[in-house]
């Protein structure tokens, strides 16, 4: 039977995505299936009508094997029309409703929602009034601050742009004899500080989930310069604090609580302490290029991998559920229960905290 799906991506966009959109295209096609790519997320779901149409059915010639390499999304993606909505006077229920409406107006049997946590918080809330609302949920983030999966689409690329970018810093701070803070992205999770960290060989490595002492760094640096090194680097999550470093944050009361923190640059607040301290320093914020790049193999797989199965629990008609990768498998997770416990950080228990521990790398205080 010929059914007639939605795919859409939502959120800070990453590499992969195009991926998932491809892998899910063909295996609709296999199966007779149109598939309809709505471009801006939902934003484009919820403008949807016959006179203002924001989507695309995909074919063959949109969906080559170049999306494979492409970061970002061939559909667009949106982060901010939910709290704008909102702060224009609209309620909770006005943009629910605009994004069911979409969703029949287009005449679709069900969607897959390329998103992160936000995303998948509003999906449980739509689907929770909407009986006809037939979801699939694809987690995608750099942050990989999503639970229940080891690994969300695009953050392994991420992590390679971030791991080349310090070591190309590396060899500045080598020739000038300095320490180089190197600030990356992640929100309130340290997972891109850690593995790109790790991978490049820093000396120092700040995650939100974990408290430091600067004087414990300043004396990492006297070690290495005492040792025989002649250069530090610090890579940190962009989310960490101070006592005297606080991030500010605006909230608008949507489906779920969206907070807008406005990182002021924990990178820089870092160096100056540490010239403070004697030590020739500078910083670099990495900022969006992380979300660049040209994707790597296994966000490729991860990408494709959800596709394909993504239209195959549609085939099925299994709806409200969560693609996951965990120990080296595909799982399916109810969103309901995802939602519980939606948001995933480090724990002091995390093997590569231990092993960042036992190389001798600074990572705070435990």
């Amino acid at each position: 039977m010929s059914k007639r799906v939605g795919i859409l991506t939502t959120g800070g966009d990453c590499s992969g995505l195009n991926s998932v959109i491809r892998s899910a295209y063909l295996r609709a096609t296999a199966l007779g299936y149109t598939l309809v790519g709505i471009r801006r997320g939902f934003r484009g779901l919820a403008s949807n009508d016959v006179s203002h149409p924001d989507y695309i059915e995909l074919n063959e010639t949109i969906c080559d094997e170049d999306m494979l390499i492409k970061s970002g999304s061939i559909l667009l993606s949106d982060t901010k029309w939910m709290s704008s909505e909102i702060q224009k006077g609209r309620t909770v229920d006005d943009v629910k409703h605009s994004i069911i409406d979409g969703y029949r107006q287009l005449s679709l049997d069900s969607l897959i929602c390329v998103g992160g946590d936000g995303s998948l918080k509003l999906l449980n809330e739509l689907t929770a009034d909407c009986d006809e609302l037939n979801v699939v949920f694809v987690p995608k983030t750099i942050d990989n601050d999503v639970n229940y999966t080891d690994y969300a689409v695009g953050f392994r690329t991420s992590v390679e742009v971030a791991v080349e970018a310090i070591e190309n810093i590396r060899s500045t701070a080598k020739s000038h004899e300095r320490t180089m803070v190197v600030e990356v992205m992640g929100r309130d999770a340290g997972f891109i500080a850690l593995y790109a960290g790790l991978a490049s060989g820093a000396d120092i490595i700040l995650v939100p989930e974990f408290k430091y002492d600067i004087a414990k760094i300043n004396d990492k640096i006297r070690g290495n310069f005492q040792n025989g090194k002649n250069y530090c680097i610090i890579v940190v999550a962009e989310s960490v604090e101070a006592e005297d470093f606080k991030h500010s944050e605006r909230e608008v009361d949507g489906v779920v609580k969206y907070t807008h923190i406005s990182y002021k640059g924990i990178g820089h607040y870092l160096s100056q302490k540490i010239k403070k301290a004697g030590f020739e320093c500078r910083s670099v914020t990495l900022g969006h290029i992380q979300r660049g790049g040209e994707t790597c193999v296994s966000d490729r797989l991860i990408g494709t991998l959800f596709g394909v199965e993504a239209i195959n629990l549609i085939s099925n008609g299994i709806f409200g559920k969560m693609l996951a990768f965990f120990d080296n498998k595909l799982r399916i997770i109810d969103i309901r229960e995802v939602v519980k416990n939606v948001n995933a950080t480090l724990k002091m228990d995390d093997k590569y905290i231990n092993v960042a521990r036992d190389l001798g790398v600074y990572i705070g205080e435990f």
